[in-house]
């Protein structure tokens, strides 16, 4: 019996030490895995690094070279010629003290009721600038102070070309870079970091052209607006929150695109059938313009193409 009982002994102390032989290879194994990843995602991250430094590298260079290209202040630079003789070879000081416009945007507000998230979108309003560089490359350039989306960069480009169609204007040896920033009436200055798109486009159209036609603009004009190719005016998104925020900037009227005068109202029905609460709710497009006149005293207008908007911002000229 005391040998039986010896033998099965041995038997569970083998059978304990090839259980932990085995799990302690199956972790050897995992950490040998583990770390192999590890390595390759340390390698993945090296390269991206590497690849980063060399796109700022490329960046400072052309930076510099750039700057190299700007005028110091107080600089003039000749206007070209409009075609009817209006403001040819006045001078423009490039002191950074030019015009601005007032565009709107909408951007993406966070909010949280403790538990669950969800974003709601309202208006800002932003001030543009527009300022023309002698002895250019013809860069457009978008400087906001902070990163910026691709649709700015194309919305300015976009702005010059139709800019050069309408008033003849040749800025091919010329830089224009469109200064975009919150307007005073924002609250806090990091509204625009929660800001992109194309929706300003038409504004800074706008605003060139004017400065090309040495014109002054009715600061008490908004727009929003994308600019196309030919000159006409795109929809954009969130119309009734940019009219609460032109509306709180205080601007007399709003310039909208072609079918977009409207906001969305909806109403709702309630009915009881014994122990069952019934709702229905319809929605109902009306006139922005009557919400607007009767909340802020401003107007809602619809514009087709630029030369339109052009009538509002320069009617008083």
């Amino acid at each position: 019996m005391s040998l039986s009982a010896g033998a099965t002994s041995n038997k569970i102390v083998m059978t304990s030490l090839i259980i932990v032989i085995i799990a302690v290879s199956i972790l050897a194994g995992i950490e040998y895995q583990q770390g192999n990843s590890l390595r390759e995602n340390v390698h993945q991250l090296e390269a991206k690094n590497s690849e980063l430094l060399t796109s700022i590298s490329i960046l400072n260079k052309t930076l510099s070279s750039v700057s190299a290209t700007f005028p110091t202040e107080n600089t003039t630079i000749s206007r070209p010629a409009t075609g009817n003789g209006s403001g040819a070879n006045e001078p423009l000081n490039l002191n950074y003290s030019s015009q601005s416009i007032t565009a709107v945007a909408v951007r993406a507000v966070p909010t949280s009721d403790g538990f669950f998230q969800s974003v709601t979108y309202e208006g800002t309003t932003m001030d543009i600038t527009v300022d023309i560089r002698d002895s250019g490359k013809g860069l457009v350039l978008v400087d906001t102070g902070i990163p910026t989306g691709v649709d700015f960069q194309t919305a300015a480009k976009t702005a010059v070309k139709v800019a050069q169609s309408v008033t003849k204007a040749d800025l091919s040896k010329k830089d224009v870079i469109f200064s975009i920033s919150p307007s005073n009436a924002n609250n806090t200055t990091n509204e625009l970091e929660a800001v992109d798109g194309p929706s300003a486009g038409a504004a800074m159209t706008t605003l060139l052209i004017s400065e090309l036609q040495n014109k002054k603009m009715n600061p008490d004009v908004v727009m929003t607006g994308t600019i196309n190719q030919d000159g006409t005016i795109g929809q954009v998104g969130g119309v009734p929150e940019k009219a609460q925020a032109a509306g709180k900037y205080g601007a007399k009227t709003f310039l909208v695109p072609v079918g977009q005068a409207t906001y969305s109202e909806e109403t709702c029905h309630e009915s009881q059938q014994g122990p069952i609460l019934y709702r229905s709710c319809q929605s109902e497009q009306k006139p922005l313009s009557n919400y607007t006149e009767q909340k802020f005293g401003m107007k809602v207008i619809e514009v087709n193409n630029i030369m339109e908007a052009l009538q509002y911002f320069q009617g008083n000229n």
